[in-house]
């Protein structure tokens, strides 16, 4: 390049034209950008003249040679601002001129040049952008202002394009949107890594829901269809791989919801159980249709052999393009439609072409190759867009001189970027290769700052964090900002024309005027909604808190389960409760000879469905297996007496409250053991128990009123009789493995009638209609799991309140 410039140079009308090449440095400055100091022989490569000092160096010209071209002459503030950013940008090794500076200079000339200039600092990224978009607005009312927002930060223009697409002015970025971000791209994105994690609950469900994912049905039966599956496969834990693994979870979904009468139905949840025949048959369609779609992908994957890049290419596009496949027959297909579309047809077409010199690959590597071949890759659109507003990158903005410039992002890391020498080179490897240092890229980025800044109206905007970490202010900023703190101006970048500033104005968008009380929700339902049915542990979630059995039991509300989640404690507790109840029920009498391997049995088979997952296979199995060798060893202590009877899982209910209007409460406890006629219930625990004093307070109540359902005969053919013990089995498999608590023995009877009469008061309290199903947040109970939470606004009123209901 410097030999065809020297050519240049040498012709009779040849020229070589300098972009701002700074005639304000002094001589020893200027030496020093390539020179280095006295005392450390390394070139200022960040400096923004070192790339213009290079070049002159290589010419055999100075900077005297240098003619300046023809033009109107500068104000005096505009020469004054030229000096300014000159002296704030000098190499390092000599800012200790800046004394001599600020000693002798014109504090009013300084004044006057940066009366142009504000710095706005914002508290996050999303007020940057909000204020961006409004000095863009406003300068798109003012008529005949042009004005631009210049950053390498592309989600920061984004923000800004889309913020000012709201208020109907579509705005020309010059770098365009990734086509990753386009509706093509993400399809295609989420097609393979859909495939690349084996059909997992989250990329599956993204891609069915995807608006132009059709195969081949109508968009209300696909979405159904996709609802159905999600609820039906994904919506709780999902063991299962790849589409046979889908279709496995689906068909046992539809036999469990069709044994009504069975435990594992009621596993389900009511969104599931409410699915109607078409819903299943919709879902088994849709999974064959895509298993058919996506089989040239899956059979290029299951063979895990090196395979060509165009190969794998054709195979991902083959794929997409059927699963995007639209009943009515299409000229051209909705994927490869529009800008995006051809643009997605124009990548494809090179990726597929035989020839093309790429090493084979392994299919589990392609969707990182894939994404990374597309990074660099844009899609403009063509629209109408506002003629005096821009959106440029500091390389499209040279030589631009719009009225108005924002300068975005001035956070260090972004504008300017980290010297990086890349993952193959370090630095005396480039050194000794001739390589430029990586700071060189910094210095092109600060000249085009420096001659942006030089512009009529320029604002410089950064956001103080970016999400919730701090973030430090660009070098630029600092420097001009220590010149100006020299001349007693600093303060005067933050001074903003008119009564209220952008940054004020932006933060408005977040505030109302009025501000209104928010208050705890209070619904107080008819007295005829109430429900008049509970079990013993809805009656302690009616006093934790009311408005769960409200939203649950009024409302008919139901969280569903978390998408694909992991086996959880709840899981796990069913499991272990089930395994318990199966051991008693195989030996009401008499223990087995080997208790701990009769145990062990009933929990391998309901463990069968579980131990395919990793943590249940790692974790659970032998936490279980040293909870069933405690358990085999305390057993026969529990059964000590001349008569004994142990029953699991058995189901009661007894009828209590005014006779006009009875109240049902139901229970099903975990185990009863009679012995010598008395009766001891046990509910088992994979967590921590309720403390003695809360079962006793009656906060915990579920076995003082499994114990009065027992003394009114209400367990089927259990025959009333009085209450030994109340007591919670602990099942942990830590250490120790498991362990008892009684938390009532000689009172429990006592324990048992008043809870039934604090449960008579409450349902007397709730049959008066002034009662209200109140949100309610006490220090003795926990509401880590409560599912109504969000829709109770809970994070919105309990900052100022004290939980209790008023």
């Amino acid at each position: 390049t410097v030999d065809l410039m020297r050519a240049v140079a040498a012709l009779p009308n040849g020229a070589i034209v300098l972009p701002g090449l700074d005639f304000d440095l002094d001589d020893a400055a200027w030496a020093a950008i390539t020179d280095g100091s006295a005392a450390e022989k390394r070139p200022h490569a960040e400096h923004p003249q070192f790339g213009l000092k290079t070049l002159l160096d290589r010419l055999g010209v100075t900077r005297a040679d240098v003619v300046p071209l023809e033009r109107k002459p500068v104000s005096r503030a505009r020469a004054a601002r030229h000096t300014l950013v000159s002296q704030a940008m000098r190499p390092s090794s000599t800012t200790a001129a800046w004394h001599g500076f600020t000693a002798t200079a014109d504090r009013a000339a300084y004044r006057a040049a940066i009366a142009g200039v504000t710095l706005i600092e914002a508290p996050s990224a999303q007020d940057e952008a909000e204020t961006v978009a409004l000095i863009l607005r406003e300068a798109a009312e003012t008529p005949g202002v042009t004005a631009a927002l210049v950053s390498p930060d592309r989600l920061l223009a984004r923000r800004v394009a889309v913020r000012l697409e709201a208020w109907g002015i579509r705005v020309d970025d010059s770098a365009g949107r990734p086509f990753g971000k386009t509706v093509p791209g993400t399809v295609l994105d989420l097609t393979i890594e859909a495939m690349h994690q084996n059909f997992a609950p989250a990329p599956l469900m993204a891609l069915l829901k995807h608006p132009l994912v059709r195969l081949g049905l109508d968009p209300f039966v696909i979405r159904r269809a996709a609802r159905a599956l999600e609820l039906a496969c994904f919506r709780g834990p999902y063991l299962g791989r790849g589409i046979d693994g889908v279709a496995a979870a689906l068909a046992k979904a539809e036999a469990d919801c069709a044994l009504e009468s069975e435990t594992r139905s009621q596993r389900r949840s009511k969104a599931v159980r409410r699915l109607f025949d078409e819903d299943w048959q919709g879902a088994h369609d849709l999974l064959a249709r895509l298993s058919q779609a996506v089989a040239p992908l899956t059979a290029l994957f299951a063979s895990r052999d090196l395979t060509t890049l165009s190969a794998l290419a054709t195979a991902h596009a083959t794929v997409a393009h059927a699963l995007c496949a639209v009943p009515e027959q299409t000229p051209t297909p909705p994927l490869w439609q529009g800008e995006a579309g051809r643009a997605a047809q124009t990548i494809f077409e090179g990726l597929t072409q035989t020839n093309r010199l790429a090493p084979e690959i392994k299919p589990t590597d392609y969707p990182d190759l894939y994404r990374s071949l597309i990074a660099t890759e844009n899609v403009r659109p063509r629209i109408p867009v506002h003629p005096r507003l821009s959106i440029w990158g500091p390389f499209e903005a040279r030589l631009q001189q719009p009225d108005i410039v924002i300068l975005g992002s001035l956070n260090d890391g972004t504008w300017p970027e980290a010297a990086d020498p890349g993952p193959w080179l370090n630095r005396p490897m480039r050194a000794t290769l001739g390589l430029p240092a990586p700071e060189e890229k910094i210095g092109y980025a600060a000249h085009d700052f420096t001659q942006l800044l030089n512009g009529g109206r320029v604002y410089l905007t950064r956001a103080e964090k970016i999400d919730g970490v701090p973030r430090v202010p660009s070098r630029w900023l600092m420097r001009l900002e220590a010149v100006l703190a020299g001349l007693d101006l600093k303060d005067e970048l933050r001074t903003e024309h008119g009564a209220s500033t952008y940054l004020a104005w932006a933060r408005l968008r977040d505030h109302t005027t009025k501000r209104l009380p928010v208050g705890r929700p209070m619904p107080r339902p008819p007295v005829a909604l109430r429900p008049r049915k509970l079990s013993v542990s809805g009656v302690e979630t009616w006093i934790a808190n009311p408005y769960a059995i409200y939203a649950s039991r009024i409302l008919g509300l139901e969280a569903l389960p978390p998408l694909g989640s992991e086996p959880d404690a709840a899981i796990r507790g069913a499991i272990i409760h089930e395994a318990l109840a199966g051991f008693v029920k195989e030996f009401p009498r008499q223990l087995p000879n080997d208790s701990e391997a009769a145990l062990l049995r009933h929990a391998e088979r309901v463990l069968r469905d579980w131990t395919g997952h990793s943590r249940v296979a790692a974790f659970w199995l032998p936490r279980f297996e040293r909870f069933a060798r405690w358990f085999a060893d305390t057993e026969g202590s529990r059964r000590v007496g001349k008569e004994t009877l142990s029953l699991a899982e058995i189901s009661g209910s007894m009828i209590i409250g005014p006779l006009d209007n009875p109240f049902t409460l139901t229970a099903r406890a975990d185990r009863l053991d009679t012995i010598d006629g008395a009766m001891t219930i046990t509910d088992y625990k994979t967590g921590t128990p309720p403390p003695k004093p809360k079962v006793q307070s009656q906060k915990a109540p579920q076995l003082p009123l499994e114990a009065a359902i027992a003394l009114a005969g209400g367990f089927g053919t259990v025959a009333p009789m009085p209450i030994a013990a109340l007591r919670y089995i602990r099942a942990s498999g830590g250490d120790p493995a498991g362990d008892e608590t009684v938390v009532a023995s000689d009172n429990a009877s006592d324990l048992a009638v008043e809870s039934i009469a604090g449960l008579n008061a409450m349902i007397a309290k709730f049959d008066l209609v002034a009662t209200p199903y109140a949100v309610t947040r006490r220090e003795a109970f926990s509401y880590d799991y409560d599912e109504f939470a969000h829709l109770a606004r809970v994070a919105e009123w309990s900052a100022s309140s004290d939980g209790e209901p008023s």
